[in-house]
């Protein structure tokens, strides 16, 4: 027998290739991708590693990395628009063998949210507990939808329930159960994690009993600024928000809460509203002056079974004027002379003269020569609190049109009367207040004293005036009636000519 001898025989094992990252059929909704593939080669001579994609213009290689030794794996990172692609690897060694990865992977990338075309729900409304069936329709053109859920906004939370495709429309049949206001909301989130939502119209479940309900807004009256008794017409709208009828039940009016001994206005009105309907009450009422808070309540006896109790009182507030405004003419004709007729003076209608119009209540007893400006005590010093003691001595204190808040406008405007100057007299538009200092004990008006008021303007003939030509003009607090208690009814007017 005889043999021959070979050179060296070397074999070189091709290297392979995996695909880890994105996996295969992989959503997407970010534009920054990371590519990752491993490799190995049992001689441990891999040379590179090269991403191919069908992105930018076909399918190419897009970059490439050099690798060495047995195994390891190489990650390649790019930015891509939305879109589905395809993907691979290929490794090479340093004798120029390579291999792809045996199947292409594909991705998409989706950075869209769902569309959702609508969400309603077959019911308008619901009475007591029912099932009602919320639809939505939810697309997705890349990624597709993954799932479809329904958020019950109840009113004691939110809920979630799962939902049934059918017919192109996903949908949850729940059980509403709570009275009150729910709303629905479709959340839809695709195969990429984008997510959308869209909520429903208010569907209201109403209670099976009558629920009767005083809103403020639904109390109005016919005069917003009347006069002190002028008739005003309080209209109150009564809610059933209950799908029960409530019939023959009672409505009270009062000025003042009722709970706090608040006046009954006119008695008792009977009337009857329909399930998930209203109905208007009204009764009369002569204005008071001030703020009147004015109540109604409806099933004033509780006579209707309802399911809240506590809704049936409501109020609202009008502010009649304190105020009353007296202007006009002054027409005279006058002979003044002393007791024997000596010094007699002739006063006719004359076209043109000054003087004074005085306004105090008609049982003051005024000492003329003991005038003195509201503000100022007996030696003309400064006096602080003459305002708000008048608001008090006319319990007018927590008037928005108490004299406190409409004199702090003031001016100050100088007066002669009976040929005595005074000085400094407070004066809104063209009415000032003096007070009577003989009445005084203590040195300035005050409640305890109580002194004379009496309100003053000049008289100014034929002069253009905010209600048109006249000869005087003034304003008096409508309580100045009352600062004695004996007559309280009437004011007197003086005038002094000059």
């Amino acid at each position: 027998a005889g043999f021959d001898v070979m050179e060296n025989l070397t074999l070189n094992s091709p290297p392979n290739v995996t695909l880890n990252l994105p996996p295969n059929h992989a959503n997407l909704s970010s534009d920054t991708i990371n590519f990752n593939c491993s490799f190995n080669d049992l001689d441990s001579n891999a040379a590179n590693v090269t991403l191919y994609g069908n992105w930018g213009g076909g399918w190419h290689a897009n970059e490439t990395k050099s690798v060495s030794g047995g195994n390891g794996s190489v990650l390649f990172t790019k930015s891509l628009s939305e879109g589905t692609y395809e993907w691979n690897c290929l490794v090479s060694d340093d004798l120029g063998v390579s291999r792809f990865a045996e199947n292409n992977f594909t991705l998409t990338i989706d950075k869209t949210p769902p569309e959702i075309s609508y969400i309603a729900i077959n019911e308008s409304y619901v009475c007591g507990t029912s099932y009602v069936r919320v639809n939505c329709s939810a697309t997705d053109s890349l990624s597709g939808i993954d799932s479809v859920i329904i958020e019950a906004i109840k009113p004691s939370g939110k809920q979630n329930y799962s939902t049934t495709y059918s017919n192109n429309v996903y949908y949850s049949d729940i059980l509403v159960n709570e009275v009150g206001e729910w709303r629905f909301n479709c959340i839809a989130n695709d195969s990429a994690g984008n997510s959308n939502n869209l909520t429903s119209e208010i569907l209201n479940d109403y209670s099976s009993l009558p629920d009767l309900v005083v809103y403020a807004n639904g109390i109005s009256f016919s005069n917003l600024d009347p006069m002190e008794n002028e008739e005003v017409i309080i209209n109150a709208t009564i809610v059933n928000l209950g799908c029960g009828d409530a019939n023959n039940f009672l409505v009270g009016f009062y000025n003042g809460d009722p709970d706090l001994n608040g006046e009954q206005i006119n008695g008792n009105k009977t009337t009857s509203v329909s399930g998930l309907s209203n109905v208007t009450v009204n009764v009369s009422w002569n204005a008071e002056i001030g703020p009147s808070n004015i109540f109604v309540v409806a099933d004033v006896n509780n006579s209707i079974t309802e399911a809240n109790e506590s809704n049936n009182k409501n109020n609202k507030s009008i502010d009649v004027g304190a105020w009353q405004e007296f202007y006009g003419n002054i027409s005279i004709t006058k002979i003044l002379s002393s007791y024997s007729l000596f010094n007699m003076s002739v006063w006719f209608n004359e076209s043109t003269f000054d003087g004074n119009i005085f306004i105090a209540d008609s049982e003051s007893d005024i000492d003329w020569l003991s005038l003195q400006a509201i503000g100022r005590n007996i030696t003309n010093g400064s006096a602080s609190n003459d305002f708000s003691d008048i608001d008090n001595l006319l319990n007018m204190s927590s008037f928005k049109d108490s004299v406190s808040i409409l004199f702090e406008n003031r001016s100050y405007r100088n007066f002669t009367i009976h040929q005595r100057l005074i000085e400094n007299v407070p004066v809104i538009n063209s009415t000032g207040i003096l007070w009577d200092m003989s009445d005084d004990t203590d040195g300035e008006f005050s409640i305890d004293d109580k002194e004379d008021l009496v309100f003053v303007s000049n008289i100014n003939k034929e002069k253009e005036g905010a209600y048109g030509t006249y000869d005087y003009e003034l304003k008096i607090p409508v309580r100045l009636r009352e600062y004695e208690k004996d007559d309280m009814n009437n004011v007197y007017l003086y005038y002094e000519l000059s």
